[in-house]
């Protein structure tokens, strides 16, 4: 009857409002995307690829054959201009992994950085893809913990949307291409700072780790056991095929009793924030380790930076480039 379709209309009417709503906030956003590219020169030295480029960011669908690829282009831009800073917070997400001894027992107060220093123990979390600065921005934050003074972290949001090459931020939007880890830290770091990375014996590594704190763990050859999100130790040799390589930090170290080594790491994974991997396994990565030599006293004035305990960057999440750290989660 009449009075029974009145409700229908309306809500269909309020539907049909909301949704034009929300699409011309997404339209807006994108036309600030596009100028956006324009300020930073993406594309400057042809107008009829930037025509064409924008036009097929506009209406991926008219592009037959390219509009999936459109359409994460469009994407990756809308969220890249649609926050002012990196997501941070004095408080951890509850379902976001956490350490605890329960879980990685054995350790003592001296062997895992972050027990020897509470007050820098943050936590990263990438909500897509992998990222080849989060083990950066956290070697930096740490190498700041570990000569006593204050303990931000830099604004990787920020980081690339003001000190991003035209070039990266094209690879990023239209080929979601990263780089490389090491080169990553060395770019955030103060001026003329000395990096170590010693090959094995463990030995040299473990000496490094008490002296100059923690290292970032790069071209960490990830296979299909260390996908599982569940499981939080890894020993042996890894199985399953090759997925690609990752980047982590490194952050413990421990003996057993009968003297095998165990090394903790720190990852940006929501149910895999932090591994235990034993010494045979962490020689089948091939992983390199870097470490800060040069104290670190401050992040460079030219870097905006943040507080707090949890930080994402949803926003710009990328995997690294072919030979280099592009495995996803």
């Amino acid at each position: 009857n009449k009075s029974s379709m009145k409700p229908s209309i309306v809500l269909l009417s309020l539907l049909a409002v909301l949704f034009a709503y929300t699409q011309y906030q997404r339209d807006e956003l994108l036309e600030r995307g596009i100028e956006f590219m324009n300020q930073k020169g993406i594309l400057k030295d042809s107008f009829i690829d930037r025509f064409l480029t924008h036009n097929r960011l506009r209406y991926p669908w008219l592009s037959p054959g390219l509009t999936a690829h459109f359409l994460s282009a469009r994407e990756r831009l809308l969220r890249l201009v649609s926050t002012e800073e990196e997501t941070h917070s004095d408080v951890v997400p509850s379902n976001l992994h956490v350490w605890n001894e329960t879980e990685f027992p054995g350790y003592k107060k001296e062997d895992v950085f972050f027990l020897k220093h509470p007050a820098a123990l943050s936590q990263r979390y990438q909500l897509s893809g992998l990222c080849y600065m989060h083990g950066p921005a956290m070697v930096q934050h740490y190498a700041l913990a570990h000569n006593n003074h204050s303990v931000p972290m830099i604004d990787l949001l920020k980081f690339i949307k003001e000190h991003f090459t035209a070039e990266q931020l094209e690879r990023h939007i239209f080929d979601n291409q990263g780089g490389d880890s090491s080169t990553f830290l060395k770019s955030i770091l103060q001026a003329n700072t000395v990096l170590v990375s010693p090959g094995l014996p463990h030995q040299s590594i473990l000496s490094l780790f008490r002296d100059l704190g923690p290292a970032l763990v790069s071209k960490f050859k990830v296979h299909e056991d260390f996908m599982k999100a569940s499981v939080h130790h890894h020993y042996g040799k890894p199985s399953g095929k090759f997925i690609g390589y990752h980047a982590m930090t490194f952050v413990g170290h421990r003996l057993s009793d009968n003297g095998t080594s165990y090394f903790l790491l720190q990852n940006w994974w929501e149910k895999k924030q932090f591994v235990e991997i034993d010494a045979d396994y962490l020689e089948a990565t091939g992983a390199y380790f870097t470490f800060i030599k040069t104290p670190q006293t401050a992040i460079p004035d030219t870097f905006s930076y943040t507080y707090g305990k949890y930080h994402e960057l949803e926003a710009v999440d990328k995997p690294e480039g072919q030979a280099n750290e592009m495995a996803s989660e």
